[in-house]
């Protein structure tokens, strides 16, 4: 099954709201624990670039948009996103220790 690699940059003064709602998302998620996806954020340390990795079970239906405080963080994604709106772009995996099985 691919994963969903989301790419983008943010605004300088938009990092700390971005990282804000990635951990107000990650909370509920975490409180909500859907079934069948994987799930991670990663901020490229010292800069404004984000990265998120999104893998679902096939046949599943990505939960985020049922969750809230995914949908805010899109809304403040795409408020800060700098350049083209950030989308996700398949990838197939080709080996992975213990992060995609």
């Amino acid at each position: 099954m691919p994963v969903l690699v989301v790419q983008y940059r943010v605004a300088d003064e938009g990092v700390a709201e971005v990282v804000e709602a990635i951990e107000t998302a990650f909370a509920a998620v975490q409180a909500q624990q859907p079934d069948d996806i994987r799930y991670a954020y990663l901020h490229r340390t010292g800069s404004t670039e984000f990265v998120a990795l999104v893998e679902l079970a096939a046949g599943v239906e990505n939960p985020l948009p049922g969750i809230a405080e995914a949908r805010q963080l899109q809304a403040t994604v795409a408020k800060w996103a700098v350049g083209a709106a950030p989308t996700p772009t398949p990838f197939e995996v080709l080996g992975s220790y213990r992060l995609f099985d």
